[in-house]
């Protein structure tokens, strides 16, 4: 081995061990790192609009941030505190549901005479399993609140960072095309597929689950559904559950109205989460992101019940993304390494 072979891989292993340092560095805020990049495609054509008129590339990422941050975080603010009142709301009804008497009548009302001698054991099972998901619930949030600093912090750095990639987009782009020991045109085609896949997944799946939390929150409402800002919130989350979806949340609440005495609201109910909720149906979520990525949906779908196990509940964008990737390069691979392979071996 010459002098210069030595250079090289002694260069590479330490920019090897320099690199898996630094990601160990930044390994708390990879995941914010990287939704300031979701952000900052996202709110670039409002970028574009600002710096047209302001004539700044500061002035215009300032303000783009700014204005996201009042969209995201004023309405979340108000959010968040009406839904711990409400949750608050809700667990004293259902407390008050569950205590001994009213139980034991509830079940006395419908259930068989032959079970009735059953009511004391079930209701001290029940009264059991009641105290155990509070409990758990209870420390759950008193866990979010206490890491509401490390919850600002990273909500801060995913600001700073969208803010720079506007700013400074241009500049980082060209710096990542000229460490990329790719060809240019194969970066791009990298690039592209990343901002695909984002747009895919903010413009189809996020505005349309919000959607549908939104519209299944007012219908709660309307038919009486307990503490209906929580299930409304809880319906958009299972709307990424595949082929159960909205109908996970909506379907017991029907059947509590029906069993609380209350029919005409739960047919009403049905009505309007078969009619207006339902209208989005799961199926169509995959084909949006098709249709801008060129994935199959299964993939999608194996990429963000994944993507939420492995980064948390970021990965509804983080999964399409790493899958966006992974298709790219193979796409790179079959075109540039095996195609011209081929052609060499014939």
């Amino acid at each position: 081995m010459n002098y210069r072979s030595f250079q090289l891989y002694f260069f590479a292993l330490i920019l090897m061990a320099s690199s898996l340092l630094t990601i160990l560095v930044f390994r708390s805020y990879l995941v914010p790192l990287a939704l300031g990049g979701v952000l900052a495609v996202v709110s670039r054509p409002l970028f574009k609009y600002l710096h047209k008129n302001l004539r700044s590339d500061t002035a215009a990422a300032f303000l783009t941030v700014v204005l996201i941050s009042l969209t995201i975080l004023a309405p979340l603010s108000y959010f968040l505190a009406a839904l711990t009142q409400e949750l608050g709301d809700f667990f004293t009804d259902v407390r008050h549901f569950f205590d001994v008497t009213s139980f034991s009548a509830f079940l006395q009302q419908y259930l068989p005479v032959s079970m009735q001698s059953m009511i004391p054991q079930v209701t001290s099972e029940a009264m059991n399993i009641l105290r155990v998901v509070v409990g758990n619930l209870s420390s759950k949030l008193v866990g979010f609140f206490s890491n509401a600093l490390g919850f600002f912090i990273s909500l801060l750095i995913m600001l700073i960072s969208a803010y720079y990639l506007l700013k400074d987009g241009a500049k980082v782009k060209k710096e990542l095309l000229v460490l990329s020991p790719l060809s240019d045109e194969n970066d791009e085609i990298i690039l592209n597929r990343l901002v695909q896949a984002v747009s895919a997944v903010m413009n189809g799946m996020l505005i349309i689950g919000l959607i549908k939390g939104v519209l299944s929150g007012l219908a709660f409402w309307m038919f009486g559904v307990p503490a209906p800002m929580f299930w409304g919130a809880m319906t958009a989350l299972a709307f990424f559950i595949p082929f159960v979806g909205s109908a996970l949340v909506t379907g017991p609440a029907i059947i509590y109205l029906v069993f609380s005495g209350h029919a005409v609201a739960g047919v009403g109910l049905a009505v309007v989460s078969v009619a207006v909720i339902g209208a989005v149906d799961n199926v169509l979520q995959p084909k949006l992101v098709q249709s801008k990525t060129n994935l199959h949906p299964l993939l999608v779908l194996l990429s963000i019940v994944g993507g939420i196990e492995f980064y948390g509940f970021a990965g509804f964008i983080l999964g399409p993304l790493t899958l966006a990737v992974t298709m790219a390069l193979l796409d790179i691979y079959k075109k540039d390494i095996k195609a011209p392979a081929a052609r060499t071996a014939a």
